[in-house]
């Protein structure tokens, strides 16, 4: 039997990536299948990085995010093999990707740790296998696979095999060193949870020589500690974490993790036994640590046999070897919990913290993830109280813990197999299919998004990008894991020129969203595979189809995503998710009237504009014009408001229909002391509706005619009840 329990050893962790990934993903060369949302972040800047030559700091490219650049850390592109594979490069097929096989070696290392870890305390192979496996079966393992590098586990079960194994100190600190150091070159959310551990077991021995007050010893401590610390430093250092402007970014609080975490798993597909709940969207994602069934029942099972049993308490030793990681741990969940507690969808409290300091803990921001550590500790207490349990006990506990967990998760395991569905097939380019791309790119020294927001068409990016990258053509944009904002200024410019009719000739324009150019650019605008561009002047005489603009609906919104966008001057602040901001004193956007579709097919008798905005930290007085003269003062309080604005009928005999917005008394940031940002913001515009006043008017009025034929039966019913009620009294034979 010994072979057969090796061989399953072996087995093992091949068995359960084959369970959670498409074994296709292991082919170097198929990247089609990450060409998409953060997996194009990642593939994308590690693909720019090999493209330019090694040079100083050797961890930074400026193909991507051109000129300003990005280091690979920030496109999260793990640096570790980044720096591998670039140096074998001219080994390597042109189309090449390490996010596959680093899965696999994620999950053989997982493995591998938590055999590791649970092996001494384990009473034979067997048990110690099933150890293993429900260590490799936690779902936050898996369903971080869209952020590759925060796979990596297993350098938590790193840190805690060397808290709880290894017994020499000097080899401790040589291990810690080597752990923390090595994950600097990776993902710096890792080093803060390891770091945990770490001073964890720092703490264990400095107390009692502080205590002592032992100066040599705690000098002595200080050192390996610095020593330990200085690792990682250099390391990050090497992947870029201390390059550029990108040390700030919002969230903390926001991608926490909400009480019910352990035990709600989110989407009802995603347990077989526990009904799901929806959590709030930073919280579903970055704050996911659903445990599974089986492990839940092994943490409860646990408890009930340490309560119980003799047996099982005599994990006590074990269980206090760990009291040093409380104090540590405590730390890690409040960071996770934020001072956003949540329960289920009960906010229990929210703590108003001071701007500054959410600035510094923005470092910080997916919070959520804080909780890995305590899991993986609390299944290792509990497997250690299984070990020490009666042996029919252990043979029956571990195998039921392995089988629940995996019906538990069937739902789950599918839809994280989906994720890598798509490496299936061969095919690298999907939404830019046509070669002619390759061809407009030669003849094109960069290549410029407009807007510069990869996430109007993160895939269509990508597929462009990586083309362009290969080409080793510059790129003004990227997706950085924080905002670099010497890079975010120079893109606000390119808008600015672009929307005065200003470009680069040597350049290829890719539109990710369909928005009329200026009127000097239309001639020059053309379509390649439903996407607009410019084509560099070297190459405009191809023969491409003219573009098509679709017709503007009546109800327009003005977030990134939404075609209303395009109709702003360059007097608003780039949009955001679901609107934009004015800049400056006066702000206009021209809609094309003539062109624009009414739901009912007819041009407003009353035409009138409704509009949702709101004024940026105070409220503001705005004036409206159209075309030129004014028609409204809009008084904008800090919360969304609606805001009709009378229009002449007179405006359907232009093409166009300009609206201006006066601001009166804009705002900077600078004013608040909250940054050097001068730029003076107004109003924010999320939604404006060409509609009828007329029909409006109309059903308000009879919406009023209802409630006031409602309220004449209500007072006409009470005033009859009270003549029944008299005329009773009136009835009533009266007392002697």
């Amino acid at each position: 039997m010994t072979w057969a329990r090796r061989l399953l050893i072996v087995a093992m962790p091949l068995l359960l990536f084959s369970l959670f990934f498409h074994i296709e993903i292991l082919d170097p060369t198929r990247i089609g299948w990450l060409l998409d949302e953060d997996w194009g972040q990642h593939v994308l800047g590690w693909h720019a990085f090999r493209n330019v030559p090694w040079a100083w700091p050797f961890n930074y490219q400026n193909l991507l995010a051109w000129p300003t650049g990005v280091s690979i850390i920030y496109t999260d592109s793990n640096p570790f093999f980044s720096f591998i594979f670039k140096a074998l490069s001219p080994l390597l097929p042109d189309n090449f990707q390490f996010i596959g096989p680093w899965f696999l070696l994620c999950v053989v290392m997982q493995f591998f740790f938590a055999w590791k870890l649970v092996r001494p305390h384990a009473p034979g192979p067997w048990s110690a296998l099933a150890g293993a496996i429900i260590m490799s079966l936690l779902p936050a393992l898996y369903y971080r696979m869209r952020h590759d590098t925060l796979v990596a586990h297993f350098l938590i079960l790193w840190t805690l095999w060397i808290f709880f194994n290894v017994k020499d100190e000097r080899k401790k600190n040589i291990w810690y060193a080597t752990a923390l150091g090595l994950t600097g070159f990776l993902h710096p959310y890792m080093l803060f949870m390891m770091a945990a551990v770490w001073g964890a077991d720092v703490l264990r021995i400095f107390v009692p020589a502080a205590k002592a007050i032992d100066r040599t010893r705690v000098l002595q401590i200080l050192r390996d500690a610095a020593l330990v610390f200085i690792c990682p430093f250099i390391t990050l250092g090497i992947s870029g974490a201390y390059s550029g402007s990108s040390a700030q970014a919002r969230g903390f609080g926001f991608y926490s993790m909400g009480l019910d975490a352990p035990f709600n798993p989110v989407q009802p597909d995603f347990s077989f036994f526990i009904k799901a709940h929806p959590q709030d969207m930073g919280q579903y994602f970055e704050g996911y640590q659903y445990m599974g069934l089986g492990i839940l029942g092994l943490l409860l099972g646990a408890l009930l046999l340490y309560q119980i049993t003799f047996s099982a308490r005599q994990a006590r030793p074990f269980i206090d070897s760990a009291k040093p990681l409380i104090i540590p741990f405590i730390c890690l969940l409040v960071i996770a919990v934020s001072h956003h507690v949540q329960f289920y969808d009960i906010v229990l409290f929210k703590l108003p913290l001071p701007k500054y300091l959410l600035d510094k803990l923005a470092v910080l921001r997916a919070s959520g993830r804080f909780f890995w550590p305590i899991a993986y500790t609390l299944i290792l207490i509990a497997l250690v109280i299984v070990y020490k349990s009666r042996p029919k006990v252990m043979k029956v506990a571990l195998p039921l813990v392995i089988i629940v967990q995996l019906i538990d998760l069937q739902g789950f395991i599918a839809a994280m197999r989906k994720q890598t569905e798509l490496a299936t097939s061969p095919v690298i380019f999907d939404q830019a299919p046509d070669p002619i791309w390759d061809k407009l790119i030669s003849g094109a020294k960069g290549v410029d998004f407009y807007p510069a927001q990869v996430h109007l068409n993160d895939k269509l990016f990508y597929e462009i990008a990586w083309r362009a990258v290969s080409k080793q053509r510059y790129v003004n944009t990227m997706y950085m894991a924080r905002e670099n904002y010497e890079q975010r200024a120079i893109e606000l410019k390119g808008r600015e020129a672009y929307l005065n009719g200003n470009i680069n000739n040597d350049n290829l324009y890719v539109f990710l969203n369909q928005c009329i150019a200026p009127a000097n650019l239309q001639p020059l605008m053309r379509e390649v595979d439903g996407v607009w561009i410019i084509p560099p002047q070297s190459m405009r005489n191809l023969p491409l189809s003219q573009p098509e603009w679709k017709p503007i609906k009546a109800r327009m919104g003005f977030g990134y995503l939404n075609q209303g966008s395009c109709l702003l001057d360059k007097n608003w602040a780039a949009p955001e998710a679901d609107g934009a901001w004015t800049l400056g004193k006066r702000a206009e956007l021209v809609i094309p009237i003539q062109e624009v579709q009414f739901e009912s097919g007819e041009r407003p008798v009353k035409p009138s504009i409704r509009l949702v905005a709101k004024s940026f930290f105070r409220p503001m007085t705005v004036d409206v014009l159209i075309n030129g003269r004014k028609r409204a003062t809009m008084e904008l309080e800090k919360i969304r408001s609606y805001q009709d604005i009378p229009l002449p009928p007179s405006v359907f005999n232009r093409p166009d229909m300009k609206v201006s917005f006066i601001v009166r008394d804009p705002l900077s940031l600078k004013e608040l002391g909250q940054g050097d940002d001068e730029r003076q913001w107004g109003m924010k515009l999320f939604r404006l509706t060409i509609e009828d006043a007329a029909v409006r008017e109309k059903e308000e009025a009879e919406k009023k005619a209802k409630i006031a034929a409602a309220q004449e039966s209500v007072r006409e019913a009470a005033i009859k009840a009270q003549q029944v009620g008299t005329a009773a009294g009136q009835q009533a034979p009266q007392k002697p």
